[in-house]
Protein backbone atom coordinates (compact mmCIF):
# COMPACT_ATOMS: atom_id res chain seq x y z
CA UNK A 1 0.00 0.00 0.00
CA UNK A 2 1.29 3.42 -1.00
CA UNK A 3 2.29 5.58 1.77
CA UNK A 4 1.23 9.22 2.10
CA UNK A 5 2.81 11.78 -0.23
CA UNK A 6 5.90 13.57 1.28
CA UNK A 7 9.28 15.26 0.47
CA UNK A 8 12.21 13.71 -1.01
CA UNK A 9 15.62 14.48 -1.48
CA UNK A 10 18.42 13.02 -3.76
CA UNK A 11 22.08 14.27 -3.48
CA UNK A 12 23.70 13.09 -6.83
CA UNK A 13 23.40 14.33 -10.44
CA UNK A 14 20.32 13.61 -12.92
CA UNK A 15 21.53 13.43 -16.17
CA UNK A 16 19.75 11.53 -19.26
CA UNK A 17 23.16 10.21 -20.36
CA UNK A 18 24.57 8.33 -17.24
CA UNK A 19 23.56 5.29 -15.33
CA UNK A 20 22.80 7.07 -11.85
CA UNK A 21 21.70 9.99 -13.21
CA UNK A 22 18.92 8.08 -14.97
CA UNK A 23 18.11 6.14 -11.92
CA UNK A 24 17.97 9.17 -10.04
CA UNK A 25 15.47 11.03 -12.80
CA UNK A 26 13.33 7.69 -12.94
CA UNK A 27 13.03 8.19 -8.88
CA UNK A 28 12.05 11.54 -9.41
CA UNK A 29 9.02 10.92 -11.93
CA UNK A 30 8.20 7.84 -9.44
CA UNK A 31 7.72 10.23 -6.79
CA UNK A 32 5.51 12.62 -8.37
CA UNK A 33 3.14 10.41 -10.09
CA UNK A 34 2.48 8.59 -6.59
CA UNK A 35 1.60 12.41 -5.19
CA UNK A 36 4.87 13.23 -4.10
CA UNK A 37 4.89 17.02 -2.68
CA UNK A 38 8.37 18.03 -2.90
CA UNK A 39 11.07 16.84 -4.89
CA UNK A 40 14.60 18.67 -3.65
CA UNK A 41 17.83 17.81 -5.85
CA UNK A 42 21.26 19.14 -4.10
CA UNK A 43 23.19 19.51 -7.25
CA UNK A 44 22.38 20.54 -10.36
CA UNK A 45 21.28 18.22 -12.80
CA UNK A 46 23.66 17.82 -15.93
CA UNK A 47 21.76 17.36 -19.21
CA UNK A 48 18.98 16.03 -19.88
CA UNK A 49 16.72 15.37 -22.63
CA UNK A 50 12.75 14.42 -22.06
CA UNK A 51 9.55 14.69 -23.39
CA UNK A 52 8.19 18.50 -23.01
CA UNK A 53 5.55 17.55 -20.56
CA UNK A 54 8.09 15.70 -18.09
CA UNK A 55 10.15 18.68 -18.58
CA UNK A 56 7.16 21.27 -17.42
CA UNK A 57 7.30 18.82 -14.49
CA UNK A 58 10.79 18.95 -13.71
CA UNK A 59 11.81 22.28 -14.57
CA UNK A 60 11.01 23.69 -11.14
CA UNK A 61 13.08 21.54 -9.54
CA UNK A 62 15.88 21.73 -11.58
CA UNK A 63 15.68 25.23 -11.16
CA UNK A 64 15.59 25.29 -6.87
CA UNK A 65 18.17 22.69 -7.86
CA UNK A 66 20.64 25.59 -9.30
CA UNK A 67 20.32 27.64 -6.39
CA UNK A 68 20.79 24.78 -3.76
CA UNK A 69 24.08 24.15 -6.08
CA UNK A 70 24.89 27.74 -6.19
CA UNK A 71 24.69 27.92 -2.42
CA UNK A 72 26.81 24.68 -1.90
CA UNK A 73 29.79 26.11 -3.92
CA UNK A 74 29.35 29.49 -2.05
CA UNK A 75 29.38 27.79 1.58
CA UNK A 76 31.46 24.50 1.40
CA UNK A 77 31.28 23.67 4.52
CA UNK A 78 27.43 24.07 5.46
CA UNK A 79 25.68 21.27 5.94
CA UNK A 80 22.13 20.91 4.71
CA UNK A 81 19.53 18.91 7.09
CA UNK A 82 16.34 17.47 6.13
CA UNK A 83 13.93 16.09 8.25
CA UNK A 84 12.80 13.34 5.33
CA UNK A 85 14.49 10.70 3.56
CA UNK A 86 17.84 11.82 1.36
CA UNK A 87 18.88 8.98 -1.42
CA UNK A 88 22.58 9.11 -1.40
CA UNK A 89 24.75 7.05 -4.22
CA UNK A 90 27.13 4.89 -2.66
CA UNK A 91 29.83 3.18 -4.60
CA UNK A 92 33.07 0.95 -3.10
CA UNK A 93 33.98 1.14 0.37
CA UNK A 94 31.17 3.35 0.95
CA UNK A 95 32.32 6.45 -0.71
CA UNK A 96 29.80 8.83 -2.76
CA UNK A 97 29.51 11.50 -4.70
CA UNK A 98 31.01 15.66 -3.84
CA UNK A 99 29.21 17.13 -1.29
CA UNK A 100 26.85 14.74 -0.16
CA UNK A 101 28.69 14.05 3.06
CA UNK A 102 27.51 17.98 3.68
CA UNK A 103 23.55 16.52 2.73
CA UNK A 104 21.54 15.03 6.01
CA UNK A 105 18.28 13.41 5.91
CA UNK A 106 15.76 11.03 7.95
CA UNK A 107 16.71 8.32 6.69
CA UNK A 108 19.79 8.95 5.16
CA UNK A 109 19.75 6.27 2.15
CA UNK A 110 22.69 4.39 0.72
CA UNK A 111 21.50 3.55 -2.95
CA UNK A 112 24.68 1.26 -4.07
CA UNK A 113 26.19 -0.15 -6.71
CA UNK A 114 29.72 -1.30 -5.24
CA UNK A 115 32.10 -2.85 -7.61
CA UNK A 116 34.86 -3.64 -5.41
CA UNK A 117 34.06 -5.64 -2.24
CA UNK A 118 35.91 -4.23 0.42
CA UNK A 119 35.21 -2.57 3.57
CA UNK A 120 38.09 -0.58 5.72
CA UNK A 121 37.96 0.78 8.87
CA UNK A 122 36.95 4.17 7.15
CA UNK A 123 34.65 2.46 4.91
CA UNK A 124 32.66 1.09 8.08
CA UNK A 125 32.64 4.49 9.83
CA UNK A 126 31.16 5.56 6.80
CA UNK A 127 28.45 3.71 6.92
CA UNK A 128 27.40 4.39 9.93
CA UNK A 129 25.95 7.70 8.44
CA UNK A 130 23.75 6.12 6.46
CA UNK A 131 19.92 4.54 7.91
CA UNK A 132 19.10 2.40 5.33
CA UNK A 133 20.80 0.37 2.55
CA UNK A 134 19.46 -0.32 -1.37
CA UNK A 135 21.45 -2.73 -3.09
CA UNK A 136 20.52 -2.81 -7.11
CA UNK A 137 21.74 -6.48 -7.44
CA UNK A 138 21.88 -9.87 -5.68
CA UNK A 139 25.48 -9.41 -5.20
CA UNK A 140 25.56 -6.33 -3.74
CA UNK A 141 22.94 -7.27 -1.49
CA UNK A 142 24.95 -10.42 -0.46
CA UNK A 143 27.83 -8.65 0.20
CA UNK A 144 26.09 -6.00 2.05
CA UNK A 145 23.97 -8.04 4.23
CA UNK A 146 27.61 -10.22 5.14
CA UNK A 147 28.76 -6.88 6.69
CA UNK A 148 26.03 -6.85 9.30
CA UNK A 149 25.45 -3.23 9.03
CA UNK A 150 23.31 -1.31 11.52
CA UNK A 151 20.67 -0.65 9.56
CA UNK A 152 18.69 -2.72 6.79
CA UNK A 153 19.61 -3.63 3.28
CA UNK A 154 17.18 -4.51 0.74
CA UNK A 155 17.17 -5.64 -2.88
CA UNK A 156 15.42 -3.22 -4.88
CA UNK A 157 16.18 -3.80 -8.82
CA UNK A 158 17.05 -1.03 -11.67
CA UNK A 159 14.68 -1.15 -14.57
CA UNK A 160 13.42 0.01 -17.91
CA UNK A 161 11.16 2.10 -19.83
CA UNK A 162 9.26 -0.29 -21.98
CA UNK A 163 7.67 2.73 -23.06
CA UNK A 164 10.06 3.80 -25.23
CA UNK A 165 12.50 -0.14 -24.98
CA UNK A 166 10.53 -2.26 -26.57
CA UNK A 167 10.65 -3.97 -29.87
CA UNK A 168 10.07 -1.88 -32.88
CA UNK A 169 10.76 -1.59 -36.95
CA UNK A 170 14.16 -1.47 -37.92
CA UNK A 171 14.79 1.80 -39.96
CA UNK A 172 16.30 -0.85 -42.46
CA UNK A 173 19.51 2.34 -43.06
CA UNK A 174 22.27 -1.07 -42.58
CA UNK A 175 20.16 -3.84 -44.43
CA UNK A 176 23.47 -5.10 -45.51
CA UNK A 177 25.96 -5.29 -42.36
CA UNK A 178 25.98 -7.49 -39.73
CA UNK A 179 25.38 -4.83 -36.59
CA UNK A 180 27.12 -5.61 -33.25
CA UNK A 181 26.23 -2.84 -30.36
CA UNK A 182 28.18 -2.39 -27.63
CA UNK A 183 27.75 0.27 -24.93
CA UNK A 184 28.56 1.42 -21.51
CA UNK A 185 31.42 4.09 -20.67
CA UNK A 186 34.90 3.26 -21.30
CA UNK A 187 36.92 1.70 -18.55
CA UNK A 188 37.92 -1.21 -17.67
CA UNK A 189 35.36 -3.10 -15.68
CA UNK A 190 33.14 -2.68 -18.84
CA UNK A 191 35.40 -4.60 -20.93
CA UNK A 192 35.87 -2.42 -24.10
CA UNK A 193 39.00 -3.89 -24.63
CA UNK A 194 37.28 -7.75 -25.05
CA UNK A 195 34.60 -6.51 -27.48
CA UNK A 196 36.99 -5.25 -29.58
CA UNK A 197 39.12 -8.26 -29.92
CA UNK A 198 36.25 -10.23 -30.46
CA UNK A 199 35.09 -7.71 -33.53
CA UNK A 200 38.02 -8.01 -34.92
CA UNK A 201 38.45 -11.95 -35.24
CA UNK A 202 34.67 -11.73 -36.15
CA UNK A 203 34.93 -9.23 -39.07
CA UNK A 204 37.41 -11.57 -40.37
CA UNK A 205 34.93 -13.80 -41.44
CA UNK A 206 32.30 -11.64 -41.92
CA UNK A 207 33.36 -8.52 -43.23
CA UNK A 208 30.18 -6.58 -43.67
CA UNK A 209 30.04 -6.96 -39.84
CA UNK A 210 29.18 -3.29 -38.47
CA UNK A 211 30.18 -2.17 -34.81
CA UNK A 212 28.21 0.14 -33.26
CA UNK A 213 30.23 1.74 -29.66
CA UNK A 214 28.44 4.02 -27.27
CA UNK A 215 31.35 4.47 -25.07
CA UNK A 216 31.77 8.15 -24.21
CA UNK A 217 33.32 8.61 -20.77
CA UNK A 218 34.01 12.41 -18.88
CA UNK A 219 36.95 10.67 -17.30
CA UNK A 220 40.01 9.04 -19.26
CA UNK A 221 40.62 5.41 -17.60
CA UNK A 222 43.95 4.16 -16.79
CA UNK A 223 45.51 2.52 -19.27
CA UNK A 224 47.56 -0.32 -16.74
CA UNK A 225 44.89 -2.68 -16.01
CA UNK A 226 44.24 -2.91 -20.13
CA UNK A 227 47.92 -3.74 -20.86
CA UNK A 228 48.14 -6.34 -18.51
CA UNK A 229 44.99 -8.00 -19.62
CA UNK A 230 46.43 -7.99 -22.99
CA UNK A 231 43.88 -6.65 -26.28
CA UNK A 232 45.52 -3.33 -26.43
CA UNK A 233 48.20 -1.33 -25.45
CA UNK A 234 46.28 2.45 -24.92
CA UNK A 235 43.58 3.91 -24.35
CA UNK A 236 41.89 6.80 -25.55
CA UNK A 237 42.87 10.01 -25.03
CA UNK A 238 40.53 13.06 -23.70
CA UNK A 239 38.76 15.45 -26.04
CA UNK A 240 39.48 19.17 -25.99
CA UNK A 241 36.07 19.98 -24.40
CA UNK A 242 35.17 16.74 -22.84
CA UNK A 243 34.50 13.38 -23.35
CA UNK A 244 37.02 10.65 -25.13
CA UNK A 245 38.44 10.53 -28.88
CA UNK A 246 37.32 7.22 -29.87
CA UNK A 247 37.10 6.80 -32.98
CA UNK A 248 40.93 7.94 -33.76
CA UNK A 249 41.87 5.57 -30.92
CA UNK A 250 39.62 2.62 -32.93
CA UNK A 251 41.81 3.43 -35.82
CA UNK A 252 44.80 3.12 -34.15
CA UNK A 253 43.55 -0.33 -33.50
CA UNK A 254 43.70 -1.48 -36.52
CA UNK A 255 39.87 -1.31 -37.73
CA UNK A 256 38.64 0.06 -40.96
CA UNK A 257 36.54 3.36 -41.03
CA UNK A 258 33.77 1.80 -42.26
CA UNK A 259 33.86 -1.25 -39.94
CA UNK A 260 32.25 1.09 -36.88
CA UNK A 261 29.97 3.83 -36.18
CA UNK A 262 31.66 5.66 -32.81
CA UNK A 263 28.60 7.51 -30.92
CA UNK A 264 28.58 10.63 -28.97
CA UNK A 265 26.77 11.12 -25.79
CA UNK A 266 23.55 10.25 -26.62
CA UNK A 267 20.48 10.97 -24.67
CA UNK A 268 18.80 8.04 -23.07
CA UNK A 269 15.51 8.91 -25.21
CA UNK A 270 16.73 8.47 -28.61
CA UNK A 271 19.14 4.82 -27.59
CA UNK A 272 15.94 2.93 -28.79
CA UNK A 273 16.19 3.86 -32.50
CA UNK A 274 20.03 2.43 -31.93
CA UNK A 275 19.67 -0.74 -30.36
CA UNK A 276 16.64 -1.62 -32.99
CA UNK A 277 19.05 -1.66 -35.80
CA UNK A 278 21.59 -4.18 -34.04
CA UNK A 279 21.36 -7.54 -34.67
CA UNK A 280 23.31 -8.29 -31.76
CA UNK A 281 24.42 -6.78 -28.04
CA UNK A 282 27.26 -7.92 -26.17
CA UNK A 283 28.46 -7.18 -22.55
CA UNK A 284 31.77 -8.80 -21.68
CA UNK A 285 31.56 -6.77 -18.90
CA UNK A 286 34.26 -7.89 -15.42
CA UNK A 287 31.95 -6.15 -13.35
CA UNK A 288 28.62 -4.87 -12.60
CA UNK A 289 27.22 -3.87 -9.58
CA UNK A 290 24.11 -3.09 -11.03
CA UNK A 291 22.43 -5.64 -13.36
CA UNK A 292 24.17 -3.24 -16.15
CA UNK A 293 20.81 -0.75 -17.33
CA UNK A 294 22.22 -0.59 -21.01
CA UNK A 295 22.31 -4.30 -21.62
CA UNK A 296 18.64 -4.40 -19.98
CA UNK A 297 17.39 -1.93 -22.46
CA UNK A 298 18.68 -3.09 -25.34
CA UNK A 299 17.04 -7.01 -24.36
CA UNK A 300 13.86 -4.75 -24.32
CA UNK A 301 13.82 -3.53 -27.57
CA UNK A 302 14.31 -7.01 -28.79
CA UNK A 303 17.99 -7.49 -29.43
CA UNK A 304 19.51 -10.91 -29.06
CA UNK A 305 21.64 -9.69 -25.77
CA UNK A 306 24.33 -11.79 -24.06
CA UNK A 307 25.99 -10.43 -20.64
CA UNK A 308 28.81 -12.07 -18.72
CA UNK A 309 28.12 -14.30 -15.86
CA UNK A 310 29.55 -12.58 -13.32
CA UNK A 311 28.86 -10.32 -10.48
CA UNK A 312 25.70 -8.34 -11.01
CA UNK A 313 25.13 -8.83 -14.14
CA UNK A 314 23.98 -12.65 -13.24
CA UNK A 315 20.49 -11.50 -12.28
CA UNK A 316 19.95 -10.96 -15.74
CA UNK A 317 20.12 -14.89 -16.82
CA UNK A 318 19.08 -16.07 -13.44
CA UNK A 319 15.56 -14.03 -13.13
CA UNK A 320 15.25 -12.94 -16.89
CA UNK A 321 17.06 -15.56 -19.33
CA UNK A 322 19.58 -13.38 -20.74
CA UNK A 323 22.50 -15.17 -23.14
CA UNK A 324 25.42 -15.61 -20.69
CA UNK A 325 29.27 -15.61 -21.36
CA UNK A 326 30.01 -18.22 -18.40
CA UNK A 327 33.13 -18.98 -19.46
CA UNK A 328 35.09 -16.60 -16.33
CA UNK A 329 38.58 -16.48 -15.98
CA UNK A 330 39.76 -14.38 -13.00
CA UNK A 331 40.90 -10.95 -13.40
CA UNK A 332 45.12 -10.04 -13.51
CA UNK A 333 45.09 -7.61 -10.70
CA UNK A 334 46.85 -4.19 -10.95
CA UNK A 335 48.21 -1.80 -8.22
CA UNK A 336 45.46 0.43 -9.40
CA UNK A 337 42.87 -1.57 -8.74
CA UNK A 338 41.06 -2.66 -5.56
CA UNK A 339 40.18 -5.48 -4.95
CA UNK A 340 38.48 -7.65 -8.06
CA UNK A 341 36.33 -10.53 -6.11
CA UNK A 342 33.93 -12.17 -8.16
CA UNK A 343 35.03 -10.32 -11.02
CA UNK A 344 35.41 -12.06 -14.41
CA UNK A 345 37.24 -12.43 -17.93
CA UNK A 346 35.44 -13.33 -20.55
CA UNK A 347 36.52 -15.23 -23.57
CA UNK A 348 37.25 -14.09 -26.50
CA UNK A 349 36.71 -17.34 -28.22
CA UNK A 350 33.12 -17.45 -26.12
CA UNK A 351 31.80 -14.44 -27.71
CA UNK A 352 32.88 -15.74 -31.12
CA UNK A 353 30.97 -18.36 -30.88
CA UNK A 354 27.59 -16.52 -29.66
CA UNK A 355 28.07 -13.90 -32.69
CA UNK A 356 28.43 -16.71 -34.97
CA UNK A 357 25.28 -18.81 -33.41
CA UNK A 358 23.35 -15.50 -33.75
CA UNK A 359 24.88 -14.52 -37.47
CA UNK A 360 23.67 -17.97 -38.72
CA UNK A 361 20.07 -18.33 -36.76
CA UNK A 362 18.46 -14.61 -37.17
CA UNK A 363 15.20 -15.65 -37.12
CA UNK A 364 15.17 -18.19 -34.15
CA UNK A 365 17.68 -15.92 -32.08
CA UNK A 366 15.30 -12.76 -32.99
CA UNK A 367 12.33 -14.72 -31.46
CA UNK A 368 14.34 -15.87 -28.68
CA UNK A 369 15.24 -12.21 -27.57
CA UNK A 370 11.31 -11.31 -28.28
CA UNK A 371 10.45 -13.80 -25.23
CA UNK A 372 13.10 -11.81 -23.26
CA UNK A 373 11.62 -8.48 -23.98
CA UNK A 374 8.49 -9.10 -23.29
CA UNK A 375 9.84 -10.72 -19.64
CA UNK A 376 11.17 -7.16 -19.07
CA UNK A 377 8.31 -5.96 -19.20
CA UNK A 378 8.17 -6.86 -15.59
CA UNK A 379 11.13 -5.04 -14.52
CA UNK A 380 9.10 -1.35 -15.06
CA UNK A 381 10.79 1.39 -13.59
CA UNK A 382 7.36 2.40 -12.16
CA UNK A 383 6.71 -0.42 -10.16
CA UNK A 384 10.35 -0.90 -9.22
CA UNK A 385 10.84 2.65 -7.74
CA UNK A 386 7.55 1.72 -6.03
CA UNK A 387 8.97 -0.75 -3.89
CA UNK A 388 11.96 1.83 -3.27
CA UNK A 389 9.43 4.71 -2.61
CA UNK A 390 7.87 3.02 0.12
CA UNK A 391 10.44 1.71 2.42
CA UNK A 392 12.39 5.08 2.48
CA UNK A 393 9.11 7.96 2.29
CA UNK A 394 6.51 8.68 5.74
Amino acid sequence: MTKSPSSLAISWVLSTISGYGIYGLEIVLQFLRRGGQQVILTRQPAITETPALVRAKLDPIFSLAGKLNQYANENPQEILSFKHAVLHGCSSDFSGFPWQDKVWGKPNVACCAIEHLICSSHGRAISKNYDMFIAISKWNYDFLKSLDLHGPVHLCYQGIDSAIFSPGPRSDLYRDRFVIFSGGKFEFRKGQDIVLAAFKRFRERHPEALLVTCWQNLLKPHPLPFELAGHCANVPEPAQDFGLVITPWLLKQGLPADSFIDLPFTHNILMPWVLRDCDVAIFPNRCEGGTNLVAMEAAACGVPTYVSYNTGQKDLVDCIGFGAFRSQKPVKATPVMNSLQDWGETDVDEILERLEYVYSNRHETRQNALVTAEKLKEWQWGPLNEKLLNLVCD
